[in-house]
């Protein structure tokens, strides 16, 4: 067996081209490099490099030990990631969501009905993201906003979100029952960052210059009390309180402001959370 340590300098000389510039990045001197790489040709039993005049280069074999050895590396890496993921998920319930709000509304849920497990949340804008952290057992359970057509994932229908645009009273489009994103390019938006893959579907409607994007939800809050500026709000958000006095709410009217969400996990853990998919089924058809 060849030793970690020889393949990951072997890998660093190979892509830096040469033994200073893998000694510097490998924080080992060039003489102790040099040796790491006779070694590994001794115990290949072949030779890697050409050398001439105190400079070596990857010779044909060389390079095809490289690819190997790039490989070998990522493999051991995938195993190491994996093994402490897996780990991981005996005693954590990771939560990967493509919104914000369904976070907050599946929280009690998952209290309840995985007890004794430490929760963790992450927002990605990304459903593909989402999938793949499912399969790599970064994610134990995703919210997604599109079925995902993958037999390997098993996923319910959890709940729905339609994007609102809240205006002064006074506001020039206040009068109208609803809104397309047309009718709001042009004008300066607050938005927060953290709102998943909401960011896209503005950005996909709107220009970058028309939104003001701030980087938490406190910050969000300051501007909204200290200016008239209009923003950006939903069904969901407002059922919670989140309405402001002397403002008016109107529904933006584009298919994709419209979202249903599907809670997701890999099909093989279905039966390790029925439970919870169960009381979310339950509450959705409260709602």
């Amino acid at each position: 067996m060849i030793e970690t340590y020889l393949l990951e300098q072997f890998e660093a000389v190979a892509r830096l081209g040469t033994l200073l510039a893998a000694s510097e990045e490998l924080h080992v001197t060039q003489p102790s490099l040099s040796r790491s790489m006779k070694k590994l040709e001794d115990e290949l039993g072949v030779s890697l490099f050409v050398r001439e005049n105190s400079k070596i280069a990857l010779n044909e074999t060389g390079r095809l030990a490289a690819e190997y050895a790039k490989r070998a590396l990522d493999a051991n890496q995938e195993m190491i990631d994996r093994i402490i993921m897996f780990d991981r998920s005996l005693k954590t319930v990771s939560l990967g969501s493509c919104a914000p709000f369904p976070i907050n509304e599946l929280m009690p849920a998952l209290q309840e009905n995985l007890p004794g497990k430490a929760l963790s949340t992450e927002l990605q804008g990304s459903d593909e993201r989402l999938l793949n952290g499912l399969k790599n057992h970064m994610y134990q359970l995703a919210v997604l906003h599109e079925y995902p057509e993958d037999k390997a994932i098993y996923c319910q229908r959890y709940l729905e979100e339609k994007l609102y645009i809240t205006l002064p009273e006074d506001h020039p489009l206040a009068s109208k029952k609803a809104v397309s994103f047309d009718d709001l390019k042009g004008l300066r938006i607050l938005m927060t960052a953290g709102v998943g893959f909401w960011m896209d579907i503005t950005l996909k409607h709107l220009s970058e210059l028309d939104l003001l994007i701030q980087g938490n939800m406190d910050a969000l809050l300051e501007l909204i009390d200290a200016s008239s500026l209009p923003f950006f709000n939903s069904d969901q958000m407002m059922k919670n309180g989140d309405i402001v006095p002397g403002r008016i709410s109107l529904p933006i009217t584009d298919s994709d402001a419209h979202a249903t969400f599907w809670l997701a996990c890999l099909a093989s853990e279905q039966q390790k959370y029925r439970s919870l998919f169960s009381a979310v089924r339950a509450a959705t058809i409260r709602i």
